[in-house]
């Protein structure tokens, strides 16, 4: 743990982990593609949507006709129908105008969960809507659906024996009940739309080369590369990193993860990578215990952390970061389960605590130039009104940060412009009195 702890305790504790945890089937994968090309680029989700109604109790039932748009990878099963994902996905579309942000949203597919079921599934919507709805995001703020992630993006990170048993209705009771939730052709489509949208919204960021994109969905840190836990099946945030050093050509990732939870998952798929940096602040006595892994830098908080104290610490290790690191890329867990009275947290945050945690973040990546990509993670307040609040606070204070950057970017160029034109007309007019005054000059030598 650089800085923290050393890169001999990291490795060891790596090894051993992966002795104890690593399926007998499923090997670490490699940068190959395992899986046939396709000629298509992608699906749309709305189809994928239309192909599924809603039952009167407002749950999404599934057609008997598969899930699928021509091109795309394809599979079968007399069991269930299977959703068909793309083997390859095109870059998305920029965002409609500077200063813009985009963020995705996979709340398109309705879940369908047992009856007084933990998670709150309904917050994602839920959030989207209050974004929809707030009229001081016109022409800041565009909300787009996600793909699914592409069959080769996902084996980046994850075993393909994995990604196809839960695809497919193959994982074991076991398996899913660590997951969290039961299988539905529903949490498929879900699953890979959610990390398909963080991994265009890394596209649309660094095809820009600045700026901030968001995904309503996502932060899914406690996925290892061949299993799933604590409400996370693939790793989002690992998936976009991979598809970044991929495609761009990245040396250099922070992973800046604050949800209340340590990210195991994302701990453990980049503890032997260089170029990704993981810096995670969590509650120390809350969950992962059993599967928790060391972090390239790990601050555990103690209950009740506050405001002041947290706040402090993200002050003092953001410039640190930034700095040390010189990230080309930010990934972002906005979980907002440190809020205080969180079900499933154990710190003191305000919401006002979060604001300014959010602020800090974006202006540290705005300032310096960073590309920044934000996803959801946990909040779990009951009611969910609470957690819906700073979930929409996190996506609300980008758009604003994003819009307010970009109008003053703006105005420094126009200034530049007008100061060159200005400059330019100074410089004719200085040469031409020049001129003048040598030809007055030469007439009064003419005279004499």
């Amino acid at each position: 743990m650089r800085g923290v702890g050393g890169n001999s305790l990291r490795r060891t504790s790596r090894c051993l982990a992966n002795v104890a945890q690593r399926a007998p089937f499923c090997s670490r994968p490699t940068h190959a593609v395992p899986w046939p090309r396709a000629n298509a680029h992608g699906s749309s989700p709305a189809a994928a949507a239309a192909s599924s109604s809603s039952s009167p109790d407002g749950a999404t039932t599934s057609s008997s006709s598969s899930i699928s748009s021509p091109g795309t990878h394809t599979a079968s099963s007399s069991a269930s129908p299977v959703l068909e994902i793309p083997t390859t996905v095109g870059p998305p579309p920029p965002a409609p105008g500077p200063g813009v942000m985009v963020a995705y949203y996979a709340d398109h597919w309705k879940v369908p969960l047992p009856e007084g079921h933990r998670f709150p599934m309904l917050k994602y919507a839920a959030t989207r809507s209050a974004l929809a709805g707030d009229g001081s995001l016109e022409g800041r703020l565009a909300l787009r659906p996600a793909s699914p992630a592409a069959l080769e993006d996902l084996a980046l990170v994850h075993c393909p024996q994995y990604v196809e048993r839960f695809r497919l209705d193959a994982m074991t009771e076991p398996e899913m009940r660590n997951v969290g939730f039961p299988w539905s052709p529903q949490l498929v489509g879900r699953t890979f739309s959610s990390c398909g949208g963080t991994v265009a919204a890394t596209h649309l960021v660094l095809q820009q080369g600045w700026g901030i994109a968001g995904n309503i969905a996502g932060g899914t840190h406690h996925a290892f590369r061949d299993r799933g836990e604590g409400f996370c099946v693939f790793n989002d945030i690992a998936v976009a990193s991979r598809v970044a050093i991929r495609d761009y050509g990245l040396d250099s990732i922070l992973v800046l993860d604050l949800d209340v939870h340590q990210g195991n998952g994302t701990a453990d798929i980049f503890a032997d990578e260089p170029r990704v940096t993981t810096f995670d602040m969590f509650g120390d006595k809350n969950y992962p215990w059993k599967s928790r892994r060391v972090n390239t830098y790990g601050l555990p908080l103690p209950d009740h952390t506050g405001d002041d104290e947290y706040l402090g610490l993200l002050r003092s290790w953001l410039p640190r970061l930034l700095a040390q690191h010189r990230p080309q890329l930010i990934m972002f867990q906005a979980g907002v389960d440190a809020l205080k009275g969180d079900s499933f947290g154990r710190l003191g945050l305000s919401r006002a605590g979060l604001l300014a945690r959010n602020n800090l973040v974006y202006g540290s990546a705005l300032e310096a130039g960073v590309p920044l990509v934000v996803t959801m993670g946990g909040g779990y307040t009951r009611p969910m009104d609470a957690s819906v609040t700073c979930h929409t606070d996190v996506y609300r204070t980008a758009a604003y940060r994003l819009s307010a950057w970009a109008a003053a970017a703006e105005q420094r160029q126009q200034q530049q412009q007008q100061g060159t034109a200005r400059g330019r007309a100074e410089e004719a007019g200085r040469g031409q009195s020049a001129e003048a005054a040598v030809a007055a000059a030469a007439a009064a030598s003419g005279q004499q």
